[in-house]
């Protein structure tokens, strides 16, 4: 069980990354689609988007794609394999592009210098003749080859919205896009993160926030945790699960912030909701292990030790742990 959670990990993380590069290179091939329309588009501006060393965000997005779709051991959708399929075809169409707006570039003016110059030897005029058919194939090609891109980058992208409802119980992607709002606004356009929600989750707008925090919480950033579940109860008042898991992460976030009595007073209202919510051992275990490092950390010994009572709090939250009926899981709900 331990590994295929790994394994999971180890996919939304992929998936996340895929979709992170996925919007990068759609906002930046939009900017230079532009740049072309208004003819000023240079060699040098495709660098972010296509280069031969590996570095370009196309490239990124082609070796994450092909890494996770054609590499990995997973069972693959006909979703997914027809998204790679059609990242891998505008990774050539751009590398093609970038050779022959380099010969535009370079080669065109040193070419035209020639020809106004007119004083090349007469056996090398045949030469001459054949640079200006390659130069304007290549013309041709760089502009055919933009139109194809910008069409294939509108397909992907529808391609690319169906794709994410498979993804909508992924976590860690939900925490990018609330991360990173303005990416995909700049994307999607206004509202970009609500209408996606909405896409995906339907009338349930709390869930996006609870798989996110969700996610954070198994991250130990449980301060992000707080906000985030906090969130889905503003959404869905009065769930008695989303109180726990806010509970929980406050008191996991103020025995790292070293105020231990805060946290005991948090785990004492989780345990209020037992009974109530679904008390998977996993949180039992994290309540029990800081409740033992108070024991064991914390002095309390003596009758006149001021920490005494607190050691005693540690103590019965312990026991009421250990009195609880067995929990019906002892993983993570996904």
């Amino acid at each position: 069980m331990e590994d295929n959670d790994l394994i999971q990990k180890e996919r939304d993380r992929q998936i996340m990354e895929i979709v992170r590069h996925f919007l990068l290179t759609v906002v930046t091939f939009r900017q230079q689609y532009q740049n072309y329309k208004l003819g000023s588009l240079q060699f040098a501006d495709l660098a972010k988007l296509v280069d031969d060393r590996g570095q370009s965000l196309l490239y990124a997005l082609k070796e994450l794609s092909h890494a996770l779709y054609r590499r990995s051991s997973a069972i693959i959708s006909e979703k997914e394999q027809i998204f790679d399929l059609t990242i891998g075809s505008i990774f050539h169409l751009a590398m093609k592009i970038r050779e022959d707006l380099y010969q535009l570039e370079i080669y065109g003016p040193k070419y035209r210098a020639l020809i106004e110059k007119g004083n090349y030897p007469p056996q090398q005029e045949n030469l001459v003749r054949q640079f200006q058919g390659i130069l304007s194939r290549a013309e041709k090609s760089f502009q055919e080859g933009m139109e194809e891109i910008a069409v294939l980058t509108k397909d992907v992208f529808r391609q690319f919205k169906e794709l994410l409802f498979e993804y909508r119980e992924n976590g860690l992607l939900i925490r990018f896009f609330l991360e990173e709002t303005n990416l995909l606004q700049e994307v999607k356009g206004k509202d970009a993160l609500k209408k996606l929600f909405r896409t995906l989750y339907g009338p349930d707008e709390a869930q996006p926030y609870r798989l996110a925090g969700e996610s954070y919480f198994r991250s130990a950033f449980y301060n992000k945790a707080i906000q985030t579940f906090s969130q889905a109860l503003e959404i869905s008042p009065g769930d008695e699960s989303l109180q726990f898991k806010i509970n929980l992460s406050q008191g996991m976030e103020q025995f790292y912030a070293f105020d231990p009595l805060q946290a005991l007073n948090f785990f004492e209202k989780c345990l209020s909701l037992a009974g109530k919510v679904e008390f998977l051992e996993i949180y039992r275990a994290m309540i029990g292990k800081v409740c033992q490092k108070i024991q064991e950390e914390i002095p309390g010994r003596r009758k006149s030790d001021q920490h005494r009572d607190l050691v005693k709090k540690a103590q019965s939250l312990q026991r009421q742990l250990e009195d609880l009926p067995p929990a019906a899981s002892d993983i993570y709900p996904t």
